[in-house]
């Protein structure tokens, strides 16, 4: 028995451990006795020719609890509808839709600022009184494996009758 756990621990380390010998930090995290179970994140990639996205606004603050469904920022995404033979595309406006819960342990982008897709945006957390030890951890560069389940909604109502479908707090009634 002992040398079968030897084996798996040894084949966790050899997937936990990057090219260069430093240990790699693992996107989603259950509760340790060091570090309590958070999530990362990230910049949605909301189209193939997306390159960057812009936080306009976060709905949300630093230790907020967020429900499922909330609306947590609204991003700014260049080239979202592009033009396939031309490859325009201008600025969209996207509500961006939270489908986890838990507590906004750290915004970790300015209103204003840009990031490219999978990079972190934020730091989710299940419990309150855990947002002050995570608030110290640092970002990963990419997330964009990262377990965080959302998703985004075309922001002005004319845009969203025009390009796809209008959820409820959209549309337009004439």
């Amino acid at each position: 028995l002992l040398g079968s756990q030897m084996s798996v621990t040894s084949a966790l380390n050899s997937i936990l451990r990057t090219s260069r010998g430093k240990w790699a930090q693992p996107l989603r995290r259950f509760s340790t006795k060091s570090i309590p179970w958070h999530m990362w994140i990230p910049m949605p990639q909301l189209s193939p020719s997306m390159k960057k996205g812009k936080i306009i606004e976060w709905h949300v603050k630093e230790g907020e609890i967020v429900e499922m469904t909330e609306l947590i920022a609204k991003l700014e995404v260049d080239q979202l509808l592009t033009n396939p033979i031309d490859g325009e595309g201008g600025r969209t406006d996207m509500e961006f839709e939270s489908h986890e819960e838990g507590y906004i342990a750290s915004l970790l982008v300015k209103e204003g600022d840009y990031k490219a897709p999978g990079e972190p945006i934020a730091l989710l957390c299940e419990k309150k009184e855990d947002i002050d030890l995570l608030k110290t951890l640092e970002p990963p560069k990419d997330v964009s494996d990262s377990l965080f389940v959302w998703q985004a909604y075309v922001a002005s109502a004319a845009d969203a009758q025009e390009h796809c479908r209008v959820p409820e707090h959209n549309q337009i009634n004439e």
